[in-house]
């Protein structure tokens, strides 16, 4: 049986590393025909590149670009235009963090997340278009958070998250003209590189989450290839959350267990 891409050309931003690795991985193993890689660390992707071609014969593309510049996705649309000239799916994954709180936060640091996790899924969405446009099926992915859906300390990267979700509401609203459908994910606390450094933070929430535990890359891989896929294809402006539960009122575990409740 056919994979669930097979045909289709990919682009994945953030693609050298975590839930945009994953995401590369899983979209070679269903037979995309080809999977552009983007990162701004050269090394890193062309080290994942590596590791990606074991999963399939996809063919691989990479280039280096931070997401946050124009001219550097004008430049990059263009060279993928003399390449290939087509593109079925966008997957903006690209992001950064630094969770300071209003107090801690410089304008420097808000800039740079906002630049990164915000102007990047808006630039990536705006120079993708007029070739999502001559796909049978185009889709675009705009991966978010559950921070996007609540609130959180890190100020700057909940404000970016929020504005990814109302991004991808604003465009599969235009863009269903062009037959393109726009989706966000909002991934709850995963294991991946970015969140090394907030294991305390991740072990605590597991205590609230329904399913006990933080999820893994490939659980996010398989709903962005679902997505990206023909099989969701009346699907556009909606969020998929991908959390263990934890935003559907996990937060009174604790509470219920103290009470035995349940």
């Amino acid at each position: 049986m056919a994979g669930k891409l097979k045909g289709k050309v990919a682009l994945i931003t953030g693609a050298s590393s975590g839930l945009g690795l994953a995401d590369t991985i899983e979209f070679v193993k269903e037979e995309a025909d080809t999977v552009i890689m983007v990162s701004n660390n050269s090394n890193k992707l062309n080290n994942a590149a590596e590791v990606v071609k074991r999963y399939g014969n996809s063919t691989i593309l990479t280039y280096q670009l931070d997401v946050a510049s124009e001219s550097e996705w004008k430049r990059f649309n263009q060279q993928i235009i003399k390449k290939i000239d087509r593109l079925d799916v966008l997957v903006n994954n690209a992001g950064v963090n630094k969770r300071d709180t209003f107090q801690q936060c410089t304008l420097e640091d808000w800039n740079r997340i906002i630049a990164v996790n915000q102007t990047g899924v808006f630039l990536g969405m705006k120079y993708c278009l007029e070739l999502l446009k001559k796909s049978d099926s185009p889709s675009i992915i705009n991966l978010s958070s559950i921070t996007g859906l609540t609130g959180y300390f890190a100020v700057a990267y909940t404000a970016a998250k929020w504005a990814v979700r109302g991004m991808t509401k604003s465009a599969a609203a235009e863009f269903g003209k062009w037959g393109i459908r726009v989706n966000s994910v909002h991934p709850g606390f995963i294991n991946t590189p970015l969140n090394e450094s907030i294991q305390n933070l991740i072990k605590v929430s597991n205590e609230m989450n329904p399913l006990e535990r933080a999820g893994e890359s490939f659980e996010i891989a398989k709903v962005v290839t679902f997505l990206a896929s023909n099989e969701s294809s009346y699907m556009t402006g909606s969020e998929v959350v991908i959390d263990g539960g934890l935003t559907s009122g996990g937060q009174f575990k604790p509470i219920a267990h103290q009470f035995n409740i349940y």
